[in-house]
């Protein structure tokens, strides 16, 4: 293999932007859906430990397995009210997210299924379980802390791409009786449908100030998640999201690797700016500041989050970061297998060295309770300071 040397170069610090202010006591420290939030962005606000000088002191300190098994691939883990959380080889865990202490997990199920993590959501976790013989698919919820089962209830069909918001889980379906994509939609107290339409997500499985993307018959219409009404037609132009400010605001839309950004109101539809041309871009991350994006320049940068307008640049000689998390001011930032996470300063794109340990990961590690979580290999690997 070639050799892969980090090569940072910041190129410009254009903001003068003050440094973040900590996050409030009520914002809940937590990585509880993949991407952080429904909406998308790849960031835990309520993160305040992990500083810049914090995070360059982290080494691995604990894992727990994550074992595939015949039918059932580990599902993406979650963190959330002290507890991560897997759900691998036929059974849900959780774990002390300090101390990686086990405790709680579910029976393993007699036949094989596959569960995947929704979302914890305060001290609620809901979960999809799916037998993989019959196809019978189950929504539950536990309490996190305890593990104890809440309700669980067969649904008619099984949900891919799920996302919590506003009290409900919504995901996508083959609806094999018309023959067509649709949008089903649960809420989180007790399992019961609230609403379902036909269409299929547009862009990535995000939402953004209650509302969804939906597309059918060639157009696309935002749609409440409580309700499962449409709220507003998308305008001209592309309407396929590529994430949402942290506050639920604002949509980010991108046609295609090499179309310009363009901001859109939640609220409205109404296009609140056309970002400049950076090139080619991919990925998504955001603090509600700033958006940071991978460039097919081999570069990570920094584009200030109301006007597209960039901030600060990361070159790189080869294998620039291509998915983000951020916490406590720093962008973590992973390349490729073998490589060790690439870390910045949010504000200034100052670079931070991480442990070469770090080269484990295989993706961006969840930021959360102090640490970094993420896969590596058949466990869950957990860095702290």
């Amino acid at each position: 293999m070639k050799r892969r040397h980090l090569a940072v170069v910041v190129v410009a610090a254009i903001s003068a932007t003050a440094a973040p202010v900590p996050a409030a006591a009520t914002t809940p420290d937590a990585w509880g859906q993949a991407a952080a939030h429904a909406t998308g962005d790849h960031f835990n606000a309520g993160e305040t430990r992990l500083t810049p000088a914090a995070a360059a002191k982290l080494k691995p300190r604990w894992n727990v397995p994550l074992a595939a098994a015949t039918c059932a691939a580990p599902a993406v883990p979650l963190v959330g009210a002290n507890r991560l959380v897997t759900a691998a080889s036929y059974r849900i865990s959780g774990y002390d997210a300090t101390t990686g202490a086990p405790v709680w997990q579910t029976p393993a199920t007699s036949r094989k299924t596959d569960i995947s993590l929704a979302a914890i959501v305060g001290t609620r976790l809901i979960a999809q379980s799916r037998d993989c013989r019959s196809g019978k698919t189950f929504l539950a919820a536990h309490d996190v802390t305890t593990g104890k089962e809440l309700y669980r209830k067969r649904i008619p069909e099984t949900m891919y791409g799920l996302l919590v918001d506003k009290g409900v889980v919504v995901g996508s379906v083959w609806d094999a009786t018309i023959s067509k994509y649709g949008i089903r939609a649960y809420r989180v107290a007790d399992g019961s449908r609230v609403w379902a339409r036909v269409g299929s997500i547009g862009g990535e499985t995000i939402a953004a100030g209650g509302r969804i993307l939906v597309v059918g018959d060639g157009t696309t219409t935002a749609v409440d998640v409580t309700t499962g009404k449409a709220l507003w037609p998308a305008g001209a132009g592309c309407f396929t999201p590529i994430g949402g400010s942290p506050d639920g605001s604002t949509f980010y839309m991108r046609c295609d690797p090499d179309g310009r950004i363009r901001s859109v109101s939640a609220a409205t539809g109404a296009v609140l700016e056309t970002f400049p041309s950076h090139g080619a871009t991919t990925g998504f991350a955001t603090d509600g500041k700033r958006i940071y994006l991978h460039t097919l320049d081999n570069e990570t940068i920094a584009v200030d989050a109301r006007d597209g307008r960039r901030v600060w640049t990361a070159s790189f000689a080869e294998d620039a970061p291509i998915t983000f998390a951020i916490g406590g001011g720093v962008v973590y930032g992973w390349r490729d297998t073998g490589l060790p996470l690439a870390a910045f300063d949010a504000r200034t794109g100052s670079p931070i060295k991480l442990d070469a340990k770090t080269s484990a990961l295989r993706g961006a590690p969840m930021v959360a309770n102090g640490r970094l979580y993420g896969t590596t290999g058949s466990t869950v690997t957990t860095y702290a300071p």
